[in-house]
């Protein structure tokens, strides 16, 4: 396992200046979360690559801007729309491969979409057969208002697709849509390849690391136990923090509860 921090937290920062931040921070391993279908665009892709390089950093994974609209375009019952998405995910995919980033976070349907367990995990196999040949692994993760706000569905989800089922798990997101994380990580945990890390507690959902009451390494150690050996990522809302130094000091605390739970 390894920490790192997502480029979401500065949001709305231009991505190229967030991830500028992050490197200046000493993050050696980041999420990048494209905000708009230019960032895709091969310049602007070379720059944040040679950014990387420049300071040795790793994307592991990236986010899409495309959440709002993957209901209506993948998963809709109008087969041409879904083609159409296809092909505009290769941009993602193109660019993901030029960042050398492994995993694409996928939101999908939005709750109460009515959609077929059968037909979502085909759409997903779709998109996930796509994004193959561009070296990038498609994962769902738990959101809530989303399809994946369920337990029930995320198991569901992961029985249809089998070794084929990939999740990014994360934490805020649980807490929000009332799923316990400890059952999740027992049921579903072996499929789970990225995590978005935040504590929580009484004063909020979305609180920097030791700020809240969540057991943090217990945590990881499940992961850990059910063969996670991924990106623990830092995902913050803005008003969470003061300053990238801040963030730093969480990418740090994150390390030491990741080497904690690798003890044992």
């Amino acid at each position: 396992m390894k920490a790192a921090v997502s480029t979401a937290c500065f949001y709305p920062k231009p991505t190229e200046d967030a991830l500028y931040d992050l490197c200046l921070a000493g993050i050696s391993t980041v999420e990048i979360f494209i905000n708009a279908p230019s960032e895709c665009k091969p310049v602007f892709v070379n720059d944040l690559a040679a950014m990387l390089r420049r300071f040795g950093v790793t994307c592991q994974s990236v986010h899409p801007w495309t959440a709002p609209n993957e209901g209506f375009m993948l998963f809709s019952n109008y087969s041409r729309r879904c083609k159409d998405y296809l092909e505009e995910a290769k941009q993602v995919f193109a660019a993901m491969q030029t960042l050398s980033a492994k995993y694409y976070v996928l939101h999908g349907a939005f709750a109460g979409s009515g959609i077929p367990p059968e037909i979502y995990c085909e759409r997903f196999r779709m998109l996930a057969e796509t994004a193959k040949p561009f070296g990038v692994t498609v994962t769902q993760e738990n959101v809530v208002k989303f399809e994946s706000q369920s337990l029930r569905f995320l198991r569901e989800f992961c029985r249809i697709l089998g070794d084929d089922a990939k999740l990014t798990f994360d934490t805020k997101q649980a807490v929000r849509s009332g799923m316990d994380i400890s059952e999740a990580v027992r049921t579903v945990g072996s499929h789970i390849v990225h995590v978005h890390l935040s504590d929580h507690g009484e004063l909020g959902d979305c609180l920097r690391i030791g700020k809240g009451r969540f057991a943090v390494a217990p945590f990881l150690k499940s992961l850990r136990e059910q063969g996670f050996d991924g990106a623990v990522t830092l995902e913050l809302y803005r008003s969470a923090f003061s300053d990238a130094s801040e963030l730093t000091e969480d990418y740090h605390r994150i390390g030491r509860l990741i080497a904690r739970a690798e003890q044992g």
